[in-house]
């Protein structure tokens, strides 16, 4: 993905064991074992996405004990739909379907436009670590003295919740428009 970020795909390559090696040996196999390498890095990509989702949740739930404890139910409402979001992606994003790379797929999928996909996700992988980051404790602070400062961040967070969640149908739309061979 980046230069200071490891990519998984190598990461699952460097732990293929005895059997998958020979898999890539054997022509009618090799085209098996790569996309099933693709599936399973789109799947530990999308568990850490989750990780991160239900991280920043969890910031925002501390929020709302704070924001809870001060009685303050305008912001206690935008931050229990906020978590409510947050929640809901970090589900979608975990429980997606992985697809098949069977021996006989009744769908063919191109390893190339794999690849691609999984280079399309950096947007939505850093739009949510930089989510979770800013969610963070040390970068959101609530002020009970001034319970309105934190409006402006929560409709900010809005924004990028809705953003995410469009990178992420955009991504869905794309694996879809692979699978239909489009």
């Amino acid at each position: 993905m980046s230069q200071g970020n490891p990519d998984i795909r190598q990461q699952v390559d460097a732990n293929r064991g005895v059997a998958k090696k020979l898999e890539l040996l054997i022509p009618g196999l090799r085209g098996y074992r790569s996309k099933e390498d693709i599936r399973v890095s789109d799947e530990l990509l999308r568990n850490q996405v989750a990780d991160k989702l239900d991280h920043a949740k969890d910031n925002l739930q501390q929020l709302r004990k704070q924001v809870s404890a001060n009685n303050d139910l305008t912001n206690l409402t935008s931050v229990g739909s906020l978590i409510a979001q947050v929640q809901t992606l970090s589900g979608e994003v975990r429980h997606a379907a992985q697809g098949y790379a069977g021996w006989v797929a009744p769908i063919q999928i191109n390893e190339d436009r794999l690849n691609k996909l999984y280079d399309y996700d950096y947007s939505f992988v850093s739009a949510v670590f930089q989510f979770d980051q800013a969610t963070s404790p040390g970068s959101l602070t609530y002020d009970g003295l001034a319970p309105n400062s934190i409006q402006t961040a929560l409709n900010g967070f809005a924004r990028t919740v809705a953003d995410i969640r469009q990178k992420w149908s955009q991504r869905t739309e794309a694996i879809e428009g692979i699978a239909l061979g489009q």
